[in-house]
């Protein structure tokens, strides 16, 4: 699978070692230690609830120091995010720290919504960021995880009006950010957990 560099070619940003080996450690350790709960996907209007058949993973609290220093990174890449993908930016909104275990996955979505209904957050989203806090291995290895991949829909499409989804190979501290409105989902983790964080500029 292509790593994020290879993603810039369709006019999206993705960036190796956005965070050091040691920031990733750091924010797996504290992930495993927070208090954690099931993450959530829209329902009906702005509510949004817990439906593990189609999302499954967890989301943790962590400290106001690990999402800063998640938020003070994404926000130095304002003027790339701009220039790569043609959307004005200026800010985040606070980031998601998501571990995902064995056989837990996201079904194809959408990360922003401009029904009217729609949470203010979601109509305000224009392109998603996905940070990697560690990396994939086809084996079970320390600090790795297999399956769980990223998919974009929408950057090629198959000749007969098919989207072809494209994997993004997951590289501890890399980063790929793409717009909102993209089409994109994670396969079922096999083996390990899966730990990204992720945010959304505006």
């Amino acid at each position: 699978m292509p790593d994020v560099s290879f993603f810039n070619g369709f006019g999206l940003l993705g960036v190796r070692e956005f965070l050091t080996e040691e920031d990733c450690r750091a924010l797996r350790d504290e992930i495993a230690r927070a208090s954690i709960s099931p993450a959530t996907v829209r329902e009906e209007g702005s509510e949004y609830g817990v439906d593990e058949g189609r999302r499954k993973t967890r989301w943790a609290e962590v400290s106001e120091e690990a999402s800063t220093l998640v938020v003070d990174r994404l926000l130095s890449l304002v003027p790339d995010v701009t220039e790569r993908l043609g959307v004005e930016v200026s800010e985040v909104q606070p980031p998601q720290f998501l571990q995902y275990r064995e056989g837990d996955f996201f079904r194809r979505h959408r990360d922003s919504n401009q029904d009217a209904a729609a949470a203010k957050f979601a109509r305000e989203r224009r392109v998603s960021a996905v940070v990697f806090l560690n990396g994939e291995s086809p084996e079970p290895a320390p600090d790795s995880y297999g399956g769980g991949a990223l998919t974009l829909y929408g950057l090629m499409d198959d000749g007969a009006g098919g989207a072809i989804g494209l994997p993004v190979t997951g590289e501890t501290g890399s980063l790929i950010a793409f717009p909102s409105e993209m089409v994109h989902e994670v396969t079922p983790v096999s083996h390990g957990e899966r730990y990204t964080v992720v945010s959304w500029f505006y």
